[in-house]
């Protein structure tokens, strides 16, 4: 994955904002030099197109956008078209070319493409929480690219219906948090690793004890420096900011990552239990749950009994997170075999808790926090 693009001038690497990021603040001059901030609670929680790029639209790309009007307004879009390179005015004969479903913003310093790793033209779409939803263009007609960016917007706004919800558990459920590539290798890591069978928290007995009546999962433990560095990055990145956004919960560190397999064969499965209930454990705040296979297996859904029969089970490459006190179970596997990473995630008070409990308790409990 890139990571950053050049800058000129010997300047600094510019960051660039990957799928499933947080979109920097974006706030951009409109036209009579009227600041428009993309981040404004009457603009967020729609979805956002910028259309940027070195060259003028056409009128005839005008005239095709305008096509997408009543499409946009349905699936609650609003599309931006971006003038690079100056600001405050533009050609009259231009200005009545476009039509009333665009806003122009301008980016005087042409700080937008840079980040967003844009060479020549493309449709940056930022979803309704806030992340990027990706950069799509199509060299050989712009208008595709366009359509490619509408398309996406209304898959993801069809994704979650609009009928009433009347009782839920206060979780979180982050979709592209790890990218399908990322998925692979982390599976590849499970299956070269040393398997740790079935191990739960239990009492002041150990921090993992065997209990095939409580939990039947094959763990590895990520030791891949490299690969554990790049799963904490997406975490920080993409879910850190959500439990903040959410609960106003500020994250010191988390524990050490464990890849599972929940297998058919064996009907994997977690009973009933909650993450924060004994001497190892107290000190957990938040339980971050990140599936890693596509949902072609059945069953391996997790309930929160104490709201309902409602089952979660968040897509590849998604994250389930909930308050380590909430009750659940991992149902069993009834077919194939379901892959997931799993850590949990502290407060400063937590971590020192950690600490405390960690050095009552030395030689009997091996270390398992990983700073943010």
């Amino acid at each position: 994955m890139k990571k950053n693009a050049p800058a000129a001038n010997g300047a600094q690497p510019v960051p660039v904002c990957h799928k499933g990021d947080i979109v920097p603040r974006i706030a951009l001059p409109g036209l009579n030099d009227v600041a428009i901030d993309l981040t404004d609670q009457r603009i967020a929680g729609d979805s956002l197109i910028l259309w940027v790029g070195t060259k003028q639209p056409t009128a005839d790309d005008m005239a095709q956008t305008a096509k997408f009007a009543g499409q946009m307004k349905q699936t609650t879009i609003r599309l931006f078209l971006v003038v690079a390179g100056h600001k405050g005015s533009l050609d009259e004969d231009f200005k009545r070319q476009i039509p009333d479903c665009i806003t122009v913003i301008f980016d005087p310093e042409n700080r937008l493409m840079p980040v967003f790793d844009i060479k020549d033209q493309g449709f940056i779409v930022i979803r309704p929480d806030g992340r990027l939803g990706g950069v799509f263009s199509a060299p050989e007609e712009a208008m595709n690219g366009f359509q490619m960016a509408v398309a996406y917007c209304q898959a993801h706004f069809d994704m979650v219906g609009s009928g009433v919800i009347q009782r839920q558990a206060p979780v979180l459920v982050v979709d592209n948090v790890l990218e399908p590539e990322l998925c692979d290798q982390l599976l590849k890591y499970w299956r070269k690793g040393d398997k740790q069978a079935n191990g739960v928290s239990k009492g002041n007995q150990s921090n993992q004890a065997g209990d095939t009546a409580m939990k039947v999962r094959n763990d590895v433990v990520l030791l891949d420096e490299k690969l554990f560095n790049e799963v904490k990055n997406r975490i920080v990145k993409r879910v850190v900011p959500e439990i903040a956004k959410a609960f106003q919960f500020q994250t010191a560190s988390m524990e050490a990552l464990r890849i599972g397999n929940y297998h058919s064969k064996e009907k994997g499965f977690f009973g009933r239990h909650r993450d924060n209930k004994t001497t190892f454990t107290a000190h957990r705040r938040f339980a971050v749950s990140l599936n890693l296979n596509p949902l072609t297996y059945k069953g391996g859904q997790v309930n929160f009994p104490e709201y309902g029969q409602a089952l979660y089970a968040p897509p590849q490459g998604g994250a389930l997170v909930f308050s380590c006190s909430l009750l659940h179970e991992a149902m069993p596997v009834t077919e194939g075999e379901r892959f997931g990473i799993f850590t949990f995630l502290t407060d400063a008070a937590g971590a020192r808790q950690e600490q405390e409990m960690m050095a009552k308790h030395r030689g009997t409990v091996q270390p398992l926090a990983m700073k943010k």
